[in-house]
């Protein structure tokens, strides 16, 4: 028998987050998010994503076992987007418990008048996205999704449809492409230069991050507003992948017109995540970011009003020599067809990866 619930008391919270245990092996290349990252996301007080939004977690389970699981982020009253947020979607290979799971999520939409329903997004649109569909072999890096084979089928025979493709890219001849890109790019005077953000300036270069990535991507697919507080809720899961050149901005004058966030790859400490409490997990992660020789590019954008100028060149510059100490570099989610971005992996020898859906369903 198959029953669904909405998460509301301790045990069932406990339930919720222990799916990803029995869908997930230790030994697979897979590594999703530690469950105290997704209790922290999923928190309506903490996380300034939510605020003002109605968010329920939905756990599917048979004869009494936990086999299931999605968030549910309903759009905010009144805004142009009445499209609803499915997050955080794991469950075992049973077409029965997932269809039971996501018809409960749409019958809550259709309880609040909302016909439409997209993701995943773990939990909203600024977090972790999509399900992904190939190189199943090869392991999660930091800030990806990660997923089981079947999940696509899983979605498909539930009506669900891909809405939009997104791509990892990678390079692993790291220090040979760095090498040539720096003698190809000229070293001319400017005006721009560029600053390391220090943890201790950390609150001075988030706000210059959000001036320039909310002009840069405010037409981006998918992408909402995000608020200053939203960036440093973001930024706390990523600091113990902390380095000194992971945060760059490039300035003309004082003016922030270029950001560019990079990260060793600390997602492999996080593998044993559910049998280590969070200090033990943050402090292995904190020694593999000192030793990682894989590079996370996790994020790169200019002002639209500096695109053309040399401060884009002199980004570049300054990232490929960041880049040269690694064996390998990664990116997070790039849309399809998302010319610009796409032009600067080729720029620094990436070619495309790991492919991502997100899905939709209207009803």
């Amino acid at each position: 028998m198959y029953d669904v619930i909405t998460v509301t008391e301790a045990q069932e919270w406990r339930q919720f987050l222990s799916v990803q245990r029995k869908v997930y092996d230790r030994r697979s290349p897979a590594i999703p998010l530690p469950e105290w990252e997704v209790r922290r996301l999923l928190d309506e007080v903490g996380n300034p994503a939510l605020h003002g939004r109605n968010r329920y977690m939905l756990l599917v389970r048979h004869d009494g076992e936990a086999v299931g699981r999605c968030s549910l982020v309903l759009p905010k009253p009144g805004s142009k987007d009445q499209t609803a947020i499915l997050g955080f979607f794991e469950c075992i290979d049973d077409e029965r418990a997932a269809r039971a799971l996501l018809e409960r999520a749409e019958m809550r939409c259709l309880a609040y008048g909302i016909h439409h329903i997209h993701g995943p997004f773990n939990p909203t649109t600024s977090g972790v996205t999509g399900i992904q569909l190939d190189h199943f072999e090869d392991a999660t890096i930091l800030y990806e999704a990660c997923s089981q084979p079947y999940y696509a089928a899983l979605l498909e025979k539930a009506g669900y449809w891909i809405e939009q493709r997104g791509r990892s890219w990678r390079n692993s001849t790291l220090r040979t492409d760095m090498d040539a890109l720096i003698k190809r790019l000229p070293d001319r005077p400017s005006r721009y230069h560029i600053r390391q953000m220090s943890l201790a300036n950390l609150r001075h270069g988030v706000e210059d991050l959000a001036g320039v990535f909310d002009a840069a991507f405010h037409n981006n697919w998918s992408r909402e507003p995000m608020v200053l507080e939203e960036y440093f809720f973001v930024a706390r899961f990523l600091l113990p992948a902390w380095h000194s050149t992971s945060f760059s901005i490039v300035y003309d004058e004082d003016r922030a017109v270029g950001v560019a966030l990079a990260f060793p790859d600390i997602n492999p400490a996080f593998r044993s995540a559910p049998c280590d409490t969070q200090t033990l997990a943050v402090l292995k992660a904190r020694r593999l970011a000192r030793r990682s020789r894989s590079l996370l590019m996790f994020a790169i954008g200019m002002h639209p009003d500096h695109q053309k100028s040399p401060a884009g060149l002199v980004l570049a510059r300054h990232m490929a020599g960041v880049a040269r100490q690694y064996d390998a570099m990664y990116s997070t989610w790039i849309t399809e067809g998302n010319l610009g971005s796409e032009r600067m992996a080729v720029r620094f020898g990436l070619s495309p990866w790991k492919n991502f859906g997100v899905y939709r369903k209207e009803f």
